[in-house]
């Protein structure tokens, strides 16, 4: 084999990936780079890569940028450099702090009266050559590009809150090449095409087609001495990858998906405060942000329940014990007096559940407890089962026996969510 075959193969497979391609495209592309199969994993890569799986869902939105109102302000101001035209939140915010300290403008000055520099203090500042009309053009310009960084950056959250419940922990990967080992890299791949696909539309064949090439994946990985056992467990968080971590690398791990679920949480919170939800009767009147509430409350329920699914793949259910936040209803735009009619007898007791636990974004900020035995004890209270409907548990079909928390999984847990850490050691 030629030295740079290997490079180029992680090459195509890292580029699938980011081209979004299907499952049965994956399993093609396995199929041509991965080295030494056997007849039986040939013919069942063969098998997967003739199998329709289902559309993809579209790719999350990418933010308009700011690459203009960049341009412009490169020209403006002589400490701001022009941007690329896909000029993310932290582009503008940086020429907004700098083109701030060029014309002594604080902040968040956006008063256009009482927030602008006169000429006496213009000339203080050593602004004297600067006439009034080109003085008022940056601070319009700077005012303009603070409200869009405030734009972009809520757009990003978003878009990020989408691809935690889509993929799991994949964007905390490198893009280009998300792992150096092959066999982790076809395994990543293919687990990521089948998140995309929407469970309803592959099948009962699709999926046991893609149960079957996982397991084929995940033997030649556990057969591979070179294995990244660190970058499969972001994307594929069974109990086979996490035994393979060290404590450490467990808690960080679980760590970084409360941290992901609190950066949903605070879109929850946003949308919240756009709306005139009441918890026991969620359905939407006018003016409120529904669409801000569904895209977080759909991210939230979906990620949850991948991170519930995590802590049973490592053992620690005891972190659910101290701090198991609910699931979220949807707000329906449908009238009050036809509502628990439509929604059905099941959807309602659910909604009850919702509307009697502490709001998780107060539970994820250590505000209010809500431990896995208050939500048993809301789920009975209203006739739901806590187990069947994923309100304590998630759907991990092995997962590991509850084990005591560490010192050193506790310690990884800190480095990416100190907020829950410091739950855990005060509740210990």
């Amino acid at each position: 084999m030629p030295q740079d075959e290997p490079a180029a193969a992680l090459d195509r497979i890292s580029a699938s990936i980011r081209l979004r391609s299907d499952p049965a495209a994956v399993a093609r592309l396995v199929r041509e780079l991965l080295p030494a199969l056997s007849p039986a994993e040939a013919a069942r890569l063969d098998r997967a890569g003739r199998r329709p799986f289902g559309a993809a869902a579209p790719p999350p939105a990418a933010p308009a940028g700011a690459g203009r109102q960049l341009a412009v302000a490169g020209a403006l101001f002589g400490t701001v450099r022009e941007a690329a035209a896909a000029g993310g939140s932290e582009q503008v915010a940086r020429a907004v702090r700098l083109g701030g300290r060029e014309i002594g403008r604080p902040p968040g000055a956006a008063d256009f009266r009482d927030g602008r520099l006169n000429r006496e203090a213009r000339a203080a500042a050593g602004l004297g050559d600067l006439s009034k009309r080109q003085y008022n053009k940056r601070f319009r310009l700077l005012r303009r590009l603070e409200a869009k960084q405030a734009v972009l950056e809520l757009a990003e959250r978003e878009r990020r809150a989408v691809t935690l419940a889509e993929t799991g922990l994949l964007s905390l990967l490198d893009a280009a090449r998300p792992t150096e080992d092959l066999a982790t890299a076809c395994l990543i791949a293919f687990q990521a095409a089948r998140r995309r696909c929407d469970p309803a539309l592959t099948g009962w064949l699709g999926r046991r087609a893609g149960h079957r090439v996982t397991e084929l994946l995940l033997a030649r990985s556990a057969a591979s001495p070179t294995t990244d056992w660190w970058a499969l467990a972001h994307v594929h968080p069974v109990r086979e990858v996490v035994t393979r971590l060290t404590e450490h690398q467990r808690g960080l791990l679980a760590g970084r998906w409360s941290a992901g679920l609190r950066e949903t949480a605070a879109l929850l919170e946003r949308a919240y405060g756009r709306c005139s939800i009441e918890p026991a009767a969620m359905f939407a009147r006018p003016g409120d942000d529904t669409y801000a509430w569904n895209l977080a409350a759909k991210a939230w329920n979906a990620a949850r329940v991948q991170y519930l699914e995590v802590l049973e793949a490592l053992g620690a259910q005891e972190v659910l014990g101290r701090v198991c936040p609910g699931q979220v209803a949807w707000l329906d735009v449908i009238e009050p007096e036809s509502w628990r009619r439509w929604v059905g007898d099941r959807k309602f007791r659910e909604i009850e559940v919702w509307a009697g636990l502490p709001l998780p974004w107060r539970v994820l900020a250590g505000a209010e407890d809500c431990p896995a035995e208050l939500v048993e004890r809301v789920c009975r209270r209203h006739g739901v089962d806590p187990v069947k409907t994923g309100w304590t548990t998630g759907r991990a079909r092995r997962a590991a026996p509850a084990s005591r928390l560490t010192a050193a999984f506790v310690d990884g847990v800190a480095e990416a969510d100190p907020v829950l850490a410091d739950v855990l050691r005060a509740r210990t």
